[in-house]
């Protein structure tokens, strides 16, 4: 047992010695790994399979949102069927979504892919068609004359939206902001902070990409997220 102990800090002295000299090599062997492995989380959370289809999916092909990671597994453990929830922007996300929640009121404003996908929704989706570029896109969540749990905004006019859809939460509802880092939505972000919400910020890969995007939370006290 001591022969081999000692055998073992020999080796790993040696191991060492050559990660100090080459660390190139590691850092290939664990890229290598990463892309091999079967553990790897490429693998497992369907990366490899997005891009192979060109849309964001699990491993065995079924939707996910395009948002990153940390915010699906963020999203998937806090969603439930007491919600209602309003989306701006309908894509592989609203079917997702629908699973989990109460019912989706989901906004289009591209008349060809609202067409493509108005009948292949699950019945407790509502599908808008509403094109962007005037008020009438941005207070169509008014129109449905309800309040929302949760409210995504990931299309057009982000920032006007942001700020109308806290006029039509319920006490605890909350306000999710994809791709959330660009500078174009910083005043949507602190209009909101500035009304009395506070932000949780989910850093992550997106299926399919190579760098990381953010995603935030705007929510209040005793919101529907428990957060």
């Amino acid at each position: 047992m001591q022969e081999k102990s000692s055998s073992f800090l020999k080796f790993k002295s040696m191991r060492e010695k050559i990660r100090s000299v080459f660390p190139w090599l590691f850092v290939l062997g664990k890229g290598l790994t990463l892309l091999g492995s079967s553990r790897s989380f490429l693998r497992t959370s369907g990366y490899f399979k997005s891009v192979a289809t060109k849309r964001p999916c699990l491993r065995d092909g079924s939707p996910i949102p395009w948002m990153n990671y940390c915010a699906i597994n963020f999203l998937d453990g806090r969603l439930n069927k007491d919600q209602l929830m309003f989306e701006y922007g309908s894509g592989n996300s609203t079917q997702w979504f629908a699973s989990r929640v109460k019912s989706v009121t989901s906004l289009e404003n591209h008349e060809g892919w609202y067409n493509y996908v108005k009948d292949t929704l699950p019945d407790n989706v509502s599908l808008v068609f509403q094109p962007s570029g005037d008020s009438a896109y941005v207070s169509a969540i008014g129109e449905q004359k309800k309040p929302f749990d949760v409210v995504i905004v990931d299309a057009d006019e982000r920032v006007e939206c942001m700020l109308n859809a806290a006029n039509h939460l319920t006490p605890g509802g909350v306000i999710i902001l994809d791709d959330a880092a660009r500078e174009e939505y910083v005043p949507g972000v602190n209009g909101l902070l500035e009304k009395g919400f506070r932000m949780l910020d989910l850093q992550g890969l997106k299926p399919g990409s190579i760098k990381s995007y953010s995603v935030m939370v705007f929510y209040r006290d005793n919101n529907c997220f428990n957060i």
